[in-house]
């Protein structure tokens, strides 16, 4: 595509958008103008309607004061009140009542026609007060009477007035006077008034105060109010006086639903709410006589009440923020900002498209070249992935069988290959405890240091979990294949640090070498094979070279595994036992079990023969649970206190059962658990995880004692007593057959005996043999002494003439 036809196709486009915003601009202002024509008409209706609500609630008060004036008990009262009856003080309450809590009256009074704020009450002695119609008014009227009828009092003590004299609200009957002497001038008969239905308006806004405080402080504005005054005419016509109310200026603001309505009387100059609306919104409206042009809606309804002084209006005002917040104007709002965004959204869409369409059809050669290139690339990392191994990069087993067929067509007469077997020899522990991704980086690790080791004529391989292969060409005889085995086991040795672990593993090797011991790539790893084997069987951490026979005592290996996963089941395991003594005074404490294998081929086979095998093959958990019962039934039979106490592989831990079957071996033998002692190597805290120590300290829960065995002989045996309170450390034997001989294995046993002494753990001196082992054992602080100096390990049979003998056991 040229570049004409390009752009033609973006200005396109854009003229397309261009014209769809414009019309979708035309089409929401017509939808906003409905929406505001809608707004205006719901606006004037509820105006209407709050007027109707002001309306009827003034009529309302202005008739029920105005039915005071109708009383007779109200147009013949005296100057004093003192012909007031019990009839006209309750009718008068009754009507008070009304006024108090239906329409919000705060004060209702009677002023006669001469009433003067300034002029002094001859009775009283005081500046006169009008006549207060409720509670004011029957007490006050009461107690002028009893002044006027006793001839021992001139004038009313203070204490007889319901109100004090400080508090008599002067301001407020100075403005009940101007509206009394209004009435004068205006409606000095009743002639003058059609209907008598004249109600007067009297005031601004004024504060009723119920002391003087408001003079000099101002308080009190929360009593703000108007004063509406009602003519009272004598039977003659002629005007009697006035009743007025104070309605609070809080009632009126109920009336209305909002700050955005006022009730305003221009000619009183009263304006009930004025003072909470923004100044912003009503600048121009503070007579609030007229509709405000800046508001998005504004009236001004009158009411219809008969006030001869002014004219009673609504004033209506809201602001612009309220039609933005109504429903209709939001939702065209944001119909039209949603149009607005779809419309730039898809001609940007458009555009992208159109330049991505011109963009492929202008790299159509390029896109086909980096294909083929990508395709190659990507044939090559799957011959890659299909012949390496992915986790550390090296070659994998298929690879290795090529090169190895490859190597052995192209060896020369003088030449040799050998096959180097190499297999980690602690790497499952790390897999089990801390966990496979670790392991996984440490084979990598492993990867690394196999290759540095390795020289130019020879090539590593992995071919299985932490299996590797290395294939050498040896050039110069079969010294050269021991001296690569022999810096690859000391480099395997070294620590590895990953992810803050350090690691120690090791490895063995085992050795086969082209033709010597094979002619073909699968004889020579079988043999290789067979050598680490051997490597392994003789302590790890070794190098052997393949010799005939192995083959033949690899077979009896298998021939051992299998008959060892029917022993359990034959009944071919017996328990010896080997005493254990308290070291100050050689009595018997308890005995250790010893399993022993009774192969019906080979004899008696002790430990070290079967149960490394058993961990391996997972016979372990059937053969400790039997060992954990018989040596419970047999303890059982002994002479208390004699205790006994049992092994327990680390491969045991990882059942969650464990507690449970000490439990049911106790249960089930009727032992005490006071009488149990379980012993397990530090191998078994390698781990350090939550799952081994909740294993102890529900075994230790269960009442039985737990050892630390083999004390010393690992990397860690201090941080294991932190991490779990034993009640007894064993001496590694390696420590004591030394301690004639060797100063520092004296200090050892020494230092752990004070260790123990300090924790409160008991501390036991393994493979005691001599007399002075056991003089040096004793001086330097152990509790307890095993070994053959007091006897070897025997069966049970046996055990019951050391219990015969005096003194024998421990009191």
């Amino acid at each position: 595509m040229n570049a004409f036809r390009r752009l033609a196709g973006f200005v396109l486009i854009l003229l397309t958008g261009v014209v769809a915003l414009a019309a979708l601009h035309i089409d929401a202002q017509r939808n906003f103008a409905l929406a505001k024509e809608r707004y205006l008409e719901n606006s004037h209706a509820a105006s209407q309607a709050t007027a109707k609500t002001v309306e009827d609630a003034l009529h309302a008060i202005y008739e029920n004061v105005r039915t005071l004036t109708y009383l007779p008990s109200v147009r013949n009262l005296d100057r004093h009140g003192t012909n007031l009856g019990d009839e006209g003080r309750a009718t008068i309450q009754q009507i008070y009542n009304n006024l108090a809590n239906n329409v919000s009256i705060s004060e209702v009074y009677f002023l006669p026609l001469d009433f003067d704020p300034d002029r002094f009450d001859a009775v009283t002695g005081k500046l006169e007060e009008p006549i207060l119609q409720f509670d004011q008014l029957i007490v006050n009227a009461r107690a002028r009477s009893d002044a006027a009828g006793s001839p021992k009092q001139a004038k009313l003590d203070d204490s007889a007035l319901a109100r004090p004299a400080e508090e008599v609200e002067t301001y407020e009957y100075h403005e009940l006077a101007k509206q009394l002497a209004w009435l004068k001038a205006n409606y000095p008969n009743s002639s003058n008034i059609e209907g008598l239905n004249v109600p007067i308006i009297g005031t601004k806004e004024l504060i009723t105060c119920d002391n003087t405080d408001f003079f000099h402080s101002g308080d009190d504005a929360d009593r703000s109010g108007f004063i509406l005054s009602v003519p009272v005419f004598a039977a003659d016509g002629n005007l009697r006086g006035s009743v007025s109310a104070i309605m609070l200026t809080s009632a009126l603001r109920k009336l209305v639903p909002s700050t955005d309505y006022v009730i305003v009387n221009a000619g009183y100059d009263f304006e009930s709410d004025q003072h909470r609306l923004s100044t912003s919104l009503a600048a121009d409206t503070r007579s609030f006589t007229a509709p405000d042009p800046k508001l998005v809606y504004s009236e001004v309804i009158p009411l219809s009440l008969n006030d001869p002084k002014s004219a009673w209006r609504l004033w209506v005002g809201f602001p612009n923020s309220r039609f933005e917040g109504n429903v209709d104007v939001r939702s065209v709002r944001e119909f039209e900002r949603a149009g607005y965004a779809a419309t730039v959204i898809v001609t940007l869409l458009a555009l992208v498209c159109w330049h991505a369409i011109g963009r492929t059809m202008s790299m159509q050669a390029d896109a086909a070249e980096t294909l083929e290139r990508r395709v190659e690339e990507r044939t090559a990392e799957i011959q890659h992935l299909a012949t390496h191994d992915i986790l550390t990069g090296l070659p994998n087993r298929g690879l290795l069988a090529e090169t190895m067929d490859e190597a052995l067509k192209s060896l020369r007469d003088s030449e040799k290959l050998a096959v180097h077997c190499v297999d980690l020899d602690r790497f499952k522990p790390v897999n089990d405890t801390l966990g496979h991704p670790i392991g996984d980086e440490l084979l990598g690790a492993v990867a690394k240091r196999l290759i540095q080791q390795a020289s130019e004529t020879a090539m590593v391989a992995r071919v299985g979990g932490d299996e590797f292969i290395i294939l050498q060409l040896l050039l110069d005889g079969d010294e050269q294949a021991g001296a690569l085995a022999s810096r690859v086991i000391h480099a395997l040795s070294d620590e590895f640090q990953i992810q803050g672990h350090t690691i120690n593993i090791g490895g063995s090797i085992g050795i086969a070498v082209f033709p010597d011991d094979g002619d073909s790539s699968e004889i020579l790893i079988r043999n290789a094979d067979l050598a680490l084997y051997k490597a392994k069987m003789e302590g790890r951490g070794t190098c052997r070279s393949f010799e005939p026979g192995m083959d033949a005592r690899l077979q009896e290996r298998r021939l051992i595994e299998a008959e060892l996963a029917l022993a359990v089941a034959n009944d071919q395991f017996v328990l010896h036992y080997q005493p254990l003594h308290e070291a100050k005074t050689s009595n018997l404490t308890g005995f250790e079990a010893l399993v022993r294998w009774n192969h019906p081929r080979l004899g008696l086979l002790a430990p070290s023969e079967f149960i490394q095998l058993s961990e391996e093959t997972g016979v372990i958990d059937t053969l400790g649970d039997w060992i954990l019962r018989q040596a419970c039934a047999d303890a059982a039979k002994w002479p208390l206190p004699v205790k006994v106490a049992v092994n327990l592989s680390p491969a045991q831990f990882k059942q969650q059962s464990l507690p449970l079957q000490v439990a049911s071996a106790l249960a089930a033998s009727g032992l005490m658990p006071s009488r149990l002692e379980l012993e397990i190597t530090e191998s078994v805290l390698l781990a350090h995880n939550e799952h081994t120590i909740q294993t102890l300290h529900s075994l230790r829960d269960l009442g039985i004692s737990i050892a630390m065995d083999d004390f010393g002989t690992g990397y860690s045996s201090l941080s294991y007593l932190r991490s779990f309170p034993f009640n007894r450390i064993k001496i590694d034997r390696s420590f004591v057959s030394l301690m004639c001989e060797s100063s520092e294995s004296r200090a050892i046993v020494k230092a752990v005996a004070e260790l123990g002494t300090t924790l409160g753990m008991t501390t036991t001196a393994e493979g005691v043999e001599t007399e002075d082992q056991y003089r040096l054992v004793r001086e330097n602080g152990c509790t307890d002494v095993q070994g053959w100096l007091f006897g070897r390990p025997m069966p049970a049979s046996q055990l019951y003439a050391l219990f015969e003998q005096p003194g024998a056991l421990t009191a």
